[in-house]
C-alpha cells in the first residue's frame, strides 16, 4: 500500500438514481392495502378501491429546460442553463459559490417531467382551502422553444405530508402530487450549495501528508499530527508530535488524522456570512479550529456552536447532533454549514483517544544496545543481529552471555511500556528512579526517564520531554525482569 494511504480506510458510497427513487416512491405511495391475500374479501376490497388518476402534467426532456424560477416560503431563486454547456447550471443568487450539480439536474428533471399522483378536484372554485392563497411554492419552467409553464404548490395534504396540492397557473384543476416530485421547488436556495467541504482524493491521487493541527477551546496545547519520517514506526504512517510524541492507533485515529478529506456538511445554513452571522453561530469564539496544510493544500475548518438533539417538547437534550462550521482554502465555500458531530472527531477526541498504547517502538533487529541506569548501578545489554538468519544471534549483559529468547521477552515487555496518561509536569530531579536508553545501529533510538510522582504513579520523560504518567507497578516488574534476565530466570510478561 502506498505510504500516503497507510492507515486510511476508504469507504465507497453507492447512490440510487433519481428515476429509481421516484419510481419506488410512486409505487409505494398509493392507497392500496395488502394484496398478498388471495381470499374473496381481499379481492373485492382491491376491486372496489378507488383508482388513482395519474396525469402527466409536463412531458418534456430536462435537456429542453432553459430556466426554472422558484419562489417559495424559504427563498427565491432562478436557475438558468449555463452558456458553458448543457449539463451545467447557474443560480444568480448563489454566484461565486460551488453548487451541487446533481441537485440542479434533479430540479430540471422534475420540472420537465412533472406528473400528478391523482386528481383532487376539477373546476375548483375555492383555491384557498388547498393553500393556494398562501402557496408553499410557485415555480415557472421555461423551455428552449419559448414555452413557459407556471405551477403553484399549496398545502401538504392533511392525510399525509408525502403529498401536496398542486395546480397550474390559470387553470382550476387541483392535483395530488407526490412530494418527491416537487421537493426541489420547496427547498431554499441554500440547498443547492455544494456540501462537500473538501473533496476525497482518489486512492492513487492522495497528496503527501503535511501537518494536521487542532486547537480546542479550553485546552492549552495544540494537537499536531505529521508524517513519521523516521520510517521505524510500524504502528502508523503518521505520528503525533504535540503535545507529546507518540504513535497513532490505526483503528482509532484514521478519522482524526484523515477525516478532513471528504468532510461533508448535512446542510448549508448561511451564504456569504458577515461578522454578525459568524458571531451568532459561535465562529468568532470557536469550539475548535482544525488546519490541514501541505505543499498542495491549506485548509482551515472552524467549528462553532453546537446544535443539540431535541426532545418531544422541542427542548435541547444533552446529546449534540451537529455543529456550525466554516471552511477556508476551498473555492466557492463562503458559507456557514451544519456538519454532523460524528464527522468532527477533533471537537471531542483527546490525544489519549488516538494514541497507541506503545510509548516507544524500535525493531529489535535495529537495536544494538540497551542501557539501564539507576542511582546505584548501570546495566549494559549488547545485542547482535544476524542479517542472514534475520534474527538475534547473540546477547550479552555486562559482558555475560544471555539467553536470546529471554532477551526477546524482556525487550517485548520494555517496548510495551504503556502510554496511559498524558503528563506535562516537570518532575523533581531528586525523584529520579531510572533511565532506559534504546540505541539503534543507525544512531537513533529513544530514552525513557522515570521519576516518582506518587506512591502508585510515575512520571515518564520521553526523549527529555515530560510526556506520560504510568502505574509504578510497571517499574517494579521491569526491575524484577532485568534481575531475572541476568540470572537466567523466567521473565514476567505482565504487571
Amino acid at each position: 500500500m502506498n505510504s500516503k494511504l497507510k492507515g486510511i480506510i476508504v469507504v465507497g458510497v453507492l447512490a440510487a438514481s433519481l428515476g429509481g427513487v421516484l419510481a419506488f416512491l410512486e409505487l409505494s405511495g398509493g392507497n392500496g392495502g395488502d394484496s398478498s391475500s388471495g381470499d374473496e374479501s381481499s379481492s373485492k376490497a382491491v376491486i372496489n378501491q378507488k383508482e388513482n388518476v395519474k396525469t402527466q402534467l409536463v412531458d418534456r426532456s430536462a435537456d429542453e429546460v432553459e430556466s426554472v424560477e422558484v419562489k417559495n416560503k424559504n427563498s427565491a431563486f432562478t436557475m438558468v442553463r449555463s452558456k458553458s454547456g448543457k449539463s451545467t447550471w447557474e443560480i444568480g443568487e448563489l454566484s461565486g459559490l460551488s453548487l451541487m450539480l446533481s441537485e440542479e439536474g434533479a430540479l430540471a428533471d422534475c420540472a420537465a417531467t412533472l406528473k400528478s399522483f391523482d386528481t383532487v378536484e376539477e373546476n375548483a372554485e375555492d383555491f384557498s382551502k388547498y393553500g393556494f392563497d398562501d402557496p408553499t411554492s410557485t415555480f415557472t419552467v421555461t423551455f428552449s422553444d419559448g414555452e413557459a409553464r407556471t405551477f403553484i404548490i399549496g398545502d401538504p395534504m392533511p392525510s399525509s405530508d408525502r403529498y401536496y396540492y398542486l395546480r397550474e397557473d390559470g387553470k382550476n384543476t387541483v392535483y395530488q402530487v407526490l412530494s418527491t416530485y416537487i421537493s426541489y421547488m420547496i427547498e431554499p436556495k441554500e440547498a443547492y450549495v455544494n456540501r462537500v467541504l473538501i473533496s476525497q482524493p482518489g486512492s492513487d491521487a492522495y497528496p503527501d501528508y503535511g501537518e494536521l493541527r487542532v486547537k480546542r477551546k479550553g485546552v492549552d496545547y495544540d494537537v499536531v499530527i505529521e508524517n513519521d519520517d523516521s520510517e521505524v514506526g510500524a504502528v502508523s504512517a503518521q505520528v503525533m508530535t504535540s503535545p507529546v510524541y507518540g504513535y497513532l492507533n490505526i483503528s482509532n485515529s484514521t478519522d482524526y488524522s484523515h477525516g478532513m478529506w471528504g468532510l461533508t456538511a448535512t446542510s448549508t445554513e448561511v451564504i456569504f456570512p458577515d461578522d454578525k452571522a459568524l458571531e451568532k453561530y459561535g465562529l468568532t469564539d470557536p469550539e475548535a479550529v482544525v488546519t490541514l496544510t501541505g505543499e498542495e493544500y491549506d485548509f482551515k475548518l472552524t467549528v462553532g456552536n453546537p446544535v443539540h438533539v431535541k426532545d418531544e417538547e422541542g427542548n435541547d437534550k444533552d446529546e449534540i447532533e451537529s455543529y456550525y462550521c466554516t471552511i477556508e482554502g476551498v473555492k466557492g465555500m463562503d458559507c456557514i454549514f451544519l456538519v454532523s458531530a460524528s464527522s468532527l472527531p477533533w471537537v471531542t477526541k483527546t490525544p489519549e483517544d488516538v494514541l497507541s498504547t506503545l510509548m516507544t517502538f524500535n525493531y529489535i533487529k535495529d537495536v544494538g544496545e540497551i542501557v539501564v541506569t539507576k542511582p546505584d548501578r548501570t546495566d549494559n545489554i549488547a545485542i547482535t543481529y544476524d542479517k542472514d538468519a534475520d534474527d538475534v544471534s547473540k546477547a550479552q549483559m555486562n559482558g555475560k552471555e544471555l539467553d536470546v529468547d529471554s532477551l526477546k521477552t524482556f525487550y517485548e515487555f520494555l517496548i510495551t511500556c504503556p502510554a496511559e496518561e498524558l503528563c506535562f509536569d516537570e518532575p523533581k530531579e531528586d525523584a529520579f528512579v531510572m533511565k532506559i536508553e534504546i540505541k539503534r545501529y543507525d544512531g537513533g533510538g529513544d530514552t525513557l526517564e522515570f521519576y516518582t510522582d506518587t506512591g502508585r504513579r510515575t512520571i515518564v520523560k520521553l526523549n527529555g520531554v515530560p510526556s506520560y504518567r504510568i502505574e509504578t507497578k510497571w517499574i517494579t516488574q521491569f526491575e524484577k525482569n532485568i534481575a531475572a534476565l541476568e540470572k537466567g530466570e523466567k521473565i514476567g510478561e505482565s504487571y
